[in-house]
């Protein structure tokens, strides 16, 4: 369910369950690291205090920050440095965060994705996005080791348009890559109120897996969700936000194992015959797998003759 290729599974501000200044939050189901979520709170309050020598001191040294163009940032004292530009040049800005719960992968190492919300009050703007973070116990301290943005949340279309959106990915897609073949079939329904999408699994030539996904508009919030279920008995389910020309995937499910995973996926048109296919913060088990970049070309039927 988690191969490369088969888009099974899938910033921060929001006002109910946030993360303020000197505000403590109660651990959530699944939260089982107190001590890291503390470490974000902290973050939190030196941010809205505009103090990057405090907000420096939650971050691990060799830390990254990854913004919404994929412009890395490497260094806990490059990442201050930088806010501390930030912060001069929008005095008074303030963050707010919804985390989404803490995955421990590793004794180490933990994972969170959250909302947030920036707002610069005096200059009337705020911008909300998705973000992950990455924690690691440093010296015995958890401390943040990565921080990647995802693009700025975008204006939701009015529900009946929003299949209308994925109409350029019908067709058949094939990712080849050594003796593996995952070929993809996406069919938007006759009314418009739903598309499926059918794979298969082909390694050395034999069928491994097959699968198919529904993907609609979720009636109560206007989303396009996916629920995915596969030959090995694994099955997920995902939420689809718009991400500039592509989308963003972010979900989460079980393998045929029975092991739970989750992955957020970057599907970006390049033409309308190529697919740019990125699979990041995937974890099956207690096992983080690393990311990957997998091109997917459009199969073209030849005429019959």
């Amino acid at each position: 369910m988690i191969a490369v290729g088969s888009l099974v599974i899938l910033t921060v501000f929001r006002l109910s369950g946030r993360i303020t200044a000197g505000q403590a939050v109660a651990p959530k189901n699944g939260d089982t690291q107190p001590a890291a979520r503390q470490t974000l709170e902290k973050f939190v309050a030196a941010f809205n205090a505009n103090d990057a020598k405090a907000l420096g001191a939650t971050l691990a040294p060799a830390m990254e920050y990854i913004d919404e163009s994929s412009q890395k940032v490497e260094g806990g004292k490059a990442v201050a440095d930088m806010l501390a530009g930030f912060f001069k040049a929008n005095q008074g800005v303030k963050l707010q965060i919804t985390p989404d719960g803490i995955r421990v992968v590793a004794p180490t190492v933990a994972l969170e994705d959250a909302e947030s919300v920036i707002t610069i009050a005096d200059k009337g703007k705020q911008t909300a996005r998705r973000v992950s973070f990455v924690y690691a116990q440093v010296e015995g301290e958890w401390k943040i080791a990565s921080i990647r943005e995802f693009p700025e949340v975008e204006s939701v279309p009015e529900a009946g348009n929003r299949l209308k959106e994925l109409a350029w990915l019908e067709g058949t897609w094939l990712d080849e890559g050594g003796d593996s073949v995952v070929e993809t079939t996406f069919t938007l329904s006759k009314d418009g109120t739903h598309m499926t999408r059918e794979f298969t699994v082909r390694n050395s030539g034999q069928e491994t897996l097959k699968g198919t996904q529904r993907i609609s508009v979720d009636p109560q919030t206007g989303v396009i969700r996916s629920w995915t279920f596969d030959s090995l008995g694994g099955h997920g389910d995902s939420v689809w936000t718009k991400n500039g020309d592509g989308w963003l995937i972010r979900g989460k499910g079980v393998t045929g194992q029975g092991k739970e995973a989750s992955a957020t996926y970057l599907l970006k048109p390049l033409g309308k015959d190529r697919i740019e296919f990125q699979a990041v913060h995937r974890v099956v088990g207690d096992q983080v797998e690393p990311d990957t970049t997998t091109i997917l070309v459009r199969k073209i039927s030849l005429p019959k003759r």
